[in-house]
């Protein structure tokens, strides 16, 4: 009777392992990855970017005054790879460069200029000669589209309300010191960004020089402004 017993204890001991071990099998992880991206867009300016005034003789600028050069455009064009939403804002490359500003012209923020250029009210630097700034220039755009037909020129300011876009007549690409800008395309009462796959636009520059009394006209002066185009996904 002993001996019946204690193989009856030993086989049941023997199943009770063996049921543990099967509840302990081990365990792997399967991940589901992977990255959403917005549609590829590559913007591209005619010439290489470069608005170019070309010579002005020294003996045109005004001695106390500062000398209007007028208006030059360059075309800019957006290409995506599926429609998208972007929008775009301005770098100033020379800051603290615009001649006879009452504020100085930031990276990000332009400035009032000492006259009139063109009916835009804000300009960044044209860079400087020696100690001396050169002048300033404001930019705009002008002939906006998206796929072939005209579209509207709209803006938010980031410092009051990104996410508030409003449409505008005058499509300048800086805003005044403390308010940075996104310039986006819209199509007819909308205020809103449209997707697209094509963007145009014609980027006007309006320059202006400082008094030729301020500079060394002895030699030739550079007009050196730089601004770096970004291209924001919405």
């Amino acid at each position: 009777m002993f001996k019946h017993m204690q193989k009856t204890v030993c086989a049941l001991a023997v199943l009770a392992a063996t049921a543990t071990s099967a509840m302990a099998a081990e365990s792997v992880d399967v991940k589901v990855i992977g990255t959403i991206t917005p549609a590829a867009c590559t913007p591209a300016l005619a010439g290489g970017g470069a608005i170019d005034y070309g010579t002005i003789k020294a003996n045109t600028l005004k001695a106390d005054d500062y000398t209007v050069l007028g208006d030059k455009s360059v075309s800019m064009s957006i290409t995506c790879e599926a429609p998208t939403k972007v929008s775009i804002s301005g770098v100033n490359g020379r800051p603290g460069t615009a001649a006879g500003a009452s504020t100085p012209d930031t990276a990000n923020r332009a400035t009032v200029p000492p006259v009139p250029v063109y009916g835009v009210s804000w300009v960044v630097g044209l860079g400087t000669d020696g100690d001396k700034n050169i002048g300033g220039y404001a930019l705009y755009l002008t002939s906006l589209t998206t796929d072939g037909t005209a579209a509207n020129c709209i803006y938010n300011n980031t410092d009051w309300s990104a996410d508030v876009w409003n449409s505008t007549a005058w499509c300048a690409l800086f805003a005044p010191a403390n308010v940075g800008r996104n310039l986006s395309w819209g199509k007819g009462a909308s205020s809103m960004p449209v997707s697209f796959t094509t963007a145009t636009a014609e980027v006007h520059a309006s320059a202006y020089l400082n008094k030729g009394s301020e500079l060394d006209l002895s030699h030739d002066i550079q007009l050196d402004g730089l601004t770096t185009i970004e291209l924001t996904y919405l």
